[in-house]
């Protein structure tokens, strides 16, 4: 990707912000979205066989762990998507099978609301406009973890591939999970609690200040 190889980071060579123009993207500035989502929207419209699962991968510089971001009509900003009959068996299914499979992931900091000002995130506009149940923004931290086996360690590079094998599994484990899973299989005693406001002092190179759920 433009903004990996180029600068390190998620600004591209315009200087902009590529993880805020997935709801419009330019064919000439930012290339890479505009035939990624194309790619996406073929498959949906014209071939009608959607994605089943979308997600972007995130560094983040202040929490720990590994988490996912997705998206409740319930917890959306837009009284049209709270109208709206929510399946939250949908988007909760791939962050528990993740809980169940890898030790680096964190649950409990998982948040599933959809904000105004994160309609052209990726998560949100492959959520919005290819009507993809499971998109998420995966954040894998960069400051280690601080439960279980890998509590206190800093994430290597083993550490990312071994994050990578037990996300294939919970790929791999979502075809009996989705006709069998229903709200009753939620642990009861998980919850997922409401995000506070972005660390005002956040120095990650891809997270906002005035973003309620630190979302990169």
């Amino acid at each position: 990707m433009e903004r990996m190889t180029e600068l390190h980071n998620r600004y591209g060579l315009t200087n902009e912000d590529l993880n805020r123009r997935w709801s419009n993207p330019d064919q000439s500035l930012h290339p890479v979205i505009y035939h990624t989502k194309g790619l996406m929207e073929y498959c949906t419209r014209v071939l009608q066989r959607p994605p089943h699962v979308f997600v972007d991968y995130h560094g983040h510089s202040r929490r720990k762990n590994v988490f996912l971001f997705g998206c409740s009509r319930s917890s959306s900003w837009s009284a049209a998507d709270r109208a709206k009959p929510d399946q939250p068996v949908q988007y909760l299914i791939l962050p528990h099978l993740m809980q169940s499979v890898s030790p680096a992931f964190a649950l409990p900091l998982c948040s599933f609301k959809v904000e105004r000002n994160k309609e052209s995130t990726a998560r949100v506009a492959i959520w919005r406009q290819l009507g993809v149940s499971k998109s998420y923004t995966m954040e894998s931290s960069f400051c280690g973890c601080d439960q279980g086996v890998l509590a206190g360690l800093h994430l290597d590079t083993n550490h990312l591939k071994a994050i990578g094998q037990d996300f294939c599994q919970a790929l791999a484990m979502m075809k009996d999970a989705d006709e069998d899973w229903n709200v009753d299989k939620i642990p009861m005693g998980e919850t997922i609690p409401e995000e506070s406001g972005c660390m005002e002092d956040d120095v990650s190179s891809s997270c906002d200040s005035d973003e309620s759920d630190l979302e990169t």
